[in-house]
């Protein structure tokens, strides 16, 4: 049997004086609802943001670019994940940025 390796940890950053961290690698939520393909079924998506935060992510960005409410009706339904919610305007396009405690 193989041994396991040990795993790569991600760096965080701290957002303003708050005390607040984010994984400085943060997660695109576009492909999982059909940005860039078909979009996953709920229960793999959900899937794939669990896979992610046990890796290390803590920052997932969404968008209603990617779909009205879509990515973070996603993000929401992963109910294992601490969850804060940080609003990001950017080129005047509101863009949801979710990180993990």
């Amino acid at each position: 049997m193989a041994e396991e390796q040990p795993g790569v940890q991600i760096p965080r950053v701290k957002l303003g004086t708050q005390g607040l961290e984010v994984s400085k690698l943060g997660f695109g939520c576009a492909g999982l609802t059909g940005l860039y393909n078909d979009p996953v079924p709920d229960d793999v998506g959900v899937s794939i943001i669990k896979h992610a935060f046990d890796k290390g992510i803590t920052f997932f960005d969404t968008s209603d670019v990617y779909g009205t409410k879509t990515n973070e009706i996603l993000v929401g339904k992963v109910t294992s994940l601490p969850i804060k919610l940080v609003f990001h305007v950017a080129f005047q396009v509101p863009t949801a940025f979710w990180f993990c405690d």
